[in-house]
């Protein structure tokens, strides 16, 4: 099984030849290699949070050429909209155009320590103070807000947002290196007693 977002950045790296200064919408919880690969591409990255109706809508604003979601939702501008058998075709005629399988394609991909979705049980309330908290530990850095906070790291980078499905807060961190993802982490969970309790509870 492959991540949805390191597929993405083979499809859109082939998508964007020859359409320089083309814009591509991607999940806020994809992994640098997304926008790596735009930015290698001579394409616009433009990070969006999590869900169909949000990316969507965020590159029809943009006039985006391609869109990706970590669920797997690949949007293609020509069409208006997330198309998995055009997804699926477009890879097919990658792989027939050069000649390799997709394992050898792939492996032309990096490939970055990351964590799924860590999701620990709290409130609502909780969960809002959590994110305050890291936001305002995080004064210094640079952060984004499109859902929760994403804080910036010089390698790597730490999101934490609460659900509005459940319960829960969720975390996810990457860093290009596994021993400065373990820094990251450490560093979040230093930034916030109720998220360290909340920790502690789930055995980490």
């Amino acid at each position: 099984m492959l991540p949805a977002d390191r597929v993405f950045a083979l499809l859109l790296a082939y998508a964007l030849a020859g359409r320089p200064g083309a814009g591509v919408v991607y999940d806020l919880k994809s992994s640098l290699v997304v926008p790596e690969a735009v930015e290698r591409a001579s394409g616009i990255p433009l990070e969006e949070r999590s869900g169909h109706a949000f990316i969507k809508a965020r590159m029809q604003d943009e006039g985006a050429v391609l869109g990706g979601e970590i669920s797997g939702h690949y949007f293609f501008g020509d069409l208006g909209r997330d198309d998995a058998l055009y997804a699926t075709l477009m890879l097919a005629q990658l792989l027939e155009e050069r000649c390799v399988t997709l394992a050898e394609a792939m492996a032309g991909v990096p490939s970055y320590p990351i964590t799924p979705d860590l999701r620990l049980p709290c409130g609502s309330e909780t969960a809002k103070e959590i994110v305050a908290d890291l936001d305002a530990a995080f004064a210094g850095r640079p952060r984004r807000h499109l859902d929760g906070v994403k804080v910036l790291f010089g390698e790597g980078w730490a999101l934490a947002r609460r659900s509005v499905t459940e319960p829960v807060i969720t975390l996810r961190f990457e860093a290009r290196t596994e021993a400065v993802l373990a820094e990251i982490k450490a560093e979040v969970l230093a930034a916030s007693s109720e998220l360290r309790r909340l920790a502690s509870e789930a055995g980490w």
